[in-house]
């Protein structure tokens, strides 16, 4: 425990519960903002919604593009495709 002297500073019966207090604040403030800010989760918490149709309509309908990753790369190897159980001949 690094940061252990603090507990020569700050009584354990001040520090302890001050650090838990501020940890149920936290907790409780992200708690509000995922219930604010989303459609879906305030439905799914009460149990009315089903969990497919919410996730579906926050799904975007884009067509998925293709990969560019090897086409950008300039002097990809070429690397022939050997049958499985049998060996290349050796290169000369």
């Amino acid at each position: 425990m690094n940061q252990g002297k603090i507990w020569l500073v700050v009584k354990p019966t001040v520090g302890l519960p001050l650090f838990l207090g501020g940890v149920t604040v936290i907790a409780l403030a992200v708690h509000a903002a995922v219930l604010t800010n989303t459609k879906w989760y305030p439905g799914y918490y009460s149990g009315t919604a089903k969990a497919k149709a919410g996730m579906a309509s926050a799904a975007p309908k884009a067509p998925v593009a293709p990969t560019v990753l090897a086409a950008a790369t300039p002097a990809a190897p070429q690397v022939a495709a050997v049958p499985v159980g049998k060996t290349a001949p050796p290169k000369q």
